[in-house]
């Protein structure tokens, strides 16, 4: 059940900065406007290939679940999506999302300098997120799997490298 002051999370207007649905029972932390700006700056990041063969960004829904992603790290990419947000608006008097691709990218280089954790943030994770997605690591020649329980081939190397180790006193108690 949402909030009283909420809509439901049916895709109904949401105020800027106010989540639409509540993320304890499930729901999506960000609003609806957020998430339009995080489309819109992946895009930026990492837009389709000019051949087609590589999506962008936008179209993998990279930030759709946000497991694994630490509560602070969420915060700090929610407030920045806000902020530029309210940058566009003030700017160009629309949201980030309506912004053409030279004013959105203006605001985004322009953020990297109020922000640098946001930015950072947002980095690290659209690279990784992109770069690990089950439809773009075909592409890049690599399958689409964990690396375990299948594993990686690993050379052996010279395990006689140890011996000093192995030759060392305990320095540990045995309990």
């Amino acid at each position: 059940m949402n909030p009283p002051d909420r809509k439901p999370a049916s895709g109904a207007a949401v105020p800027v900065g106010q989540a639409d649905s509540d993320p304890i029972a499930g729901g999506h932390p960000w609003s609806v406007a957020q998430r339009a700006t995080m489309a819109r700056l992946v895009d930026l990041m990492i837009p389709a290939s000019a051949d087609g063969r590589m999506p962008a960004a936008s179209m993998l829904g990279l930030y759709d679940d946000l497991a694994g992603l630490p509560a602070d790290a969420i915060d700090t990419l929610g407030q920045g999506l806000e902020q530029l947000d309210a940058n566009a608006r003030a700017a160009h008097g629309q949201g980030f999302a309506a912004l053409d691709a030279a004013a959105a990218l203006a605001l985004a280089e322009a953020i990297r300098a109020e922000a640098p954790r946001f930015a950072n943030l947002f980095t690290m994770h659209t690279a990784a997120r992109y770069y690990q997605h089950d439809r773009v690591l075909p592409l890049i020649g690599l399958e689409p799997r964990p690396p375990w329980p299948q594993g990686n081939v690993v050379k052996d190397g010279d395990w006689g490298l140890l011996e000093p180790v192995r030759r060392r006193a305990k320095f540990y108690r045995e309990v």
